[in-house]
């Protein structure tokens, strides 16, 4: 696993960090956007849930997710479309230890993470299906803890944001 940092902009958020998509290229701005073709805000990492339709599994609006490359000046990732299927996986237990992160590839059956069940036992959670990780929303703040496990099924697309100096 990757001790890399992630950052989650939506489509269209509020925020004092942004995202702007101009001339072809995604460029980040601590500025309201003023000429962008679309932007994107920073939002908590645990509020990507609430741009999900969990009961049709698709992200409700578009999503890039992102970690700095502390060599360059850059923030690179992935974007999720609006409407995109997902594969999600909740996991409750009174500890859980991923096995998996961001970007990790995953196969339907493989052994993602472990919990500790209120008796103790310590379970494996397999994947449901096969793709790439996207988030891993941890909520400790439930009883038990829970997580949700998104997964893209399909092809996450890569962007490359540049930072201005």
């Amino acid at each position: 696993m990757n001790t890399r940092i992630y950052e989650v902009y939506v489509e269209g958020a509020d925020s004092d960090k942004y995202i702007c998509l101009e001339s072809q290229r995604l460029v980040y701005s601590n500025k309201p956007p003023s000429n962008c073709a679309r932007f994107f805000g920073e939002i908590p990492y645990e509020k990507a849930v609430d741009f999900i339709d969990l009961e049709k599994a698709v992200i409700t609006r578009s999503i890039l997710i992102l970690h700095e490359e502390p060599s360059s000046r850059k923030l690179e990732g992935c974007i999720i479309e609006a409407d995109t299927p997902l594969c999600l996986q909740e996991v409750r237990g009174r500890f859980i230890y991923f096995l998996v992160d961001e970007e990790s590839r995953v196969e339907k059956g493989e052994v993602i993470a472990y919990h500790v069940t209120s008796k103790f036992e310590v379970r494996s959670i397999k994947s449901k299906c096969s793709g790439q990780v996207a988030l891993i929303i941890d909520m400790p703040w439930e009883i038990p803890r829970k997580a949700l496990i998104v997964v893209i099924t399909s092809e996450c697309r890569r962007v490359v944001v540049e930072k201005s100096a």
